[in-house]
């Protein structure tokens, strides 16, 4: 193997494979050649690639590959973009061992110079005959569908039949529903709303714990009470709880009234005394 590939070669000396006679692989891509003389593989015997793609090739001379006729399975001139026409088909029909022709994306044209000879050279030979391949695609072309005289088919195409209508599903399946994004809003604000109603539950009833202690604290504090005997304490406490008792309907009327009562009844007890 000889790989050469860019280092800026704008030529070969046509004696520079002669003593190469055991060279299978010649590697020239993308260097700035612009010719190959037609005796540069007059000395290999073995050669079976040769890869000249990337360089400024305009065309490949008649008989160059003659030389290894019997030996060359690949032959790569793609992107050459300077080529002008293909290989000769010649040169190629005597390709006997041929596997792999790779060829610049422009000139895959049956308009092109000795492409539609070339196509007609491949598709005729007996299998496995070689691929061919236009520019940097990975799939080989299809060697029957190009440069055919047979005309395309005019069957004229038939229009759709009506399709049938979609069979229910049996409700009874055990697929799963198809998600709503509308049922999953609903469902969150019905949650969000519930969990409000019980911040608002507990918040009131501590609000209303407070209210209760804060009136109990400025009308049943010490000072009011000191004056009062051991039983006259216990009446006072036990009205205030009956009290608080019928004030269950809401937490102003509960201190209103519980404001009233001990204030009537710390009246009542102080002008007695």
């Amino acid at each position: 193997m000889l790989r050469l590939a860019a280092n800026r070669l704008s030529s070969v000396p046509v004696t520079a494979l002669r003593s190469l006679t055991q060279l299978r692989t010649l590697d020239l891509s993308d260097n700035p050649l612009t010719a190959l003389h037609r005796d540069l593989l007059a000395s290999t015997q073995q050669l079976a690639t040769l890869n000249v793609s990337g360089t400024r090739l305009t065309r490949l001379v008649p008989r160059t590959t003659l030389h290894a006729a019997d030996t060359l399975t690949v032959l790569d001139v793609s992107r050459c973009g300077k080529l002008t026409a293909v290989p000769d088909a010649g040169d190629i029909a005597a390709l006997t061992r041929l596997q792999r022709l790779a060829l610049p994306a422009h000139i895959c044209r049956c308009d092109v110079i000795n492409y539609r000879a070339v196509v007609e050279d491949v598709r005729s030979r007996q299998r496995p005959r070689p691929s061919l391949f236009c520019g940097a695609t990975v799939a080989a072309v299809d060697i029957d569908a190009i440069c055919s005289d047979t005309p395309p088919s005019t069957t004229p195409v038939k229009p759709d039949a009506a399709k049938p209508l979609p069979v229910p599903r049996d409700a009874r399946s055990d697929e799963p529903l198809p998600y709503d994004p509308k049922l999953g809003w609903y469902t969150a604000a019905v949650l969000s709303g519930l969990l409000f109603a019980f911040i608002a539950c507990v918040g009131l009833e501590k609000a209303e714990k407070r209210l209760l202690e804060a009136c109990v604290s400025r009308h049943g504090n010490k000072k009011h009470l000191d004056h009062l005997g051991p039983r006259q304490q216990s009446t006072l406490q036990q009205r205030y709880q009956q009290q608080h008792a019928r004030t269950s309907a809401s937490v102003c009327t509960v201190t209103d009234d519980a404001q009233v009562g001990v204030d009537s009844y710390l009246d009542a007890e102080t002008s007695a005394t």
